[in-house]
């Protein structure tokens, strides 16, 4: 029997395929930009699929916070060791 609910999965490429008039109107930067959000997004998308929220844009926003926290987190990480190596003894 098939489902009747789509997946988290579906529901996402679904909502970013709504975003198409305004990425077609963005400038080539910031559309590989918005493609890196919508990445992020797709990358924890079995989270938010566990989530269940009751709209997927909460879920997004999440995923794309979560992508940007562990990015900064490895800059401040990277940026510590280099303060450790240029310090002087």
């Amino acid at each position: 029997m098939g489902r009747t609910i789509p997946s988290f999965r579906m529901v996402l490429e679904r909502e970013i395929g709504r975003w198409d008039g305004f990425v077609k109107a963005l400038r080539e930067d910031d559309r590989a930009a918005f493609d890196d959000l919508m990445n992020a997004c797709r990358l924890y998308a079995s989270a938010a699929g566990a989530a269940t929220r009751p709209l997927v844009l909460e879920a997004m926003f999440m995923a794309i916070l979560l992508r940007h926290q562990r990015l900064l987190n490895e800059v401040e990480a990277s940026l510590e060791k280099l303060k450790a190596v240029l310090q002087p003894v």
